[in-house]
């Protein structure tokens, strides 16, 4: 079918099937966008305070579960490897909207300020509610480092084999 034929004939379809006044909006499209915005700043506000060893109680329902490398925290800094002063950096990133909720995970990286320190790589994973007055809040927090790597002792070689077990 040539071009002009086959235009002809789509124009042709439209005219028995008029389109809608207003393009139609996914449900929740919206909501899921804002939500999702909404997240990743309170996230990004959790680290913050973190950092500046602030306290930032309006970020988390009055009982929220943090953990910390297996450890409850309830005094900042709350996340995992992440010190005094310093910088952060987000790295990639997952989140998921689903009514009133959000949950995700977030890779982080923590960069001193003080000349010598290290820094520290980390992932949280959390889940946000929110409340029923509206406001969103962290009600769940669990973020961890990688483990300090151990020196293991070396295996004995295979060529010095000496017939025992």
């Amino acid at each position: 079918m040539k071009r002009g034929a086959l235009l002809l004939l789509l124009v042709g379809c439209g005219a028995r099937n008029p389109a809608p006044t207003a393009a139609p909006t996914p449900s929740g499209s919206l909501e899921a966008f804002a939500a999702d915005s909404i997240a990743g700043l309170l996230i990004t506000r959790a680290f913050n305070a973190d950092v500046a060893l602030q306290e930032p109680d309006s970020l988390y329902v009055e009982d929220a579960e943090i953990i910390a490398n297996g450890e409850p925290r309830a005094d900042a800094p709350r996340i995992a490897g992440i010190g005094v002063d310093g910088k952060i950096q987000m790295g990639s990133s997952r989140i998921t909207v689903t009514g009133n909720f959000v949950f995700g995970s977030v890779e982080y990286r923590w960069l001193p300020h003080t000349v010598g320190e290290s820094a520290s790589e980390g992932r949280a994973t959390f889940v946000l509610g929110r409340t029923k007055s509206g406001a969103w809040r962290i009600l769940h927090l669990h973020s961890s480092t990688p483990p300090v790597e151990t020196i293991r002792p070396a295996r004995p070689d295979s060529t010095e084999h000496t017939g025992r077990y």
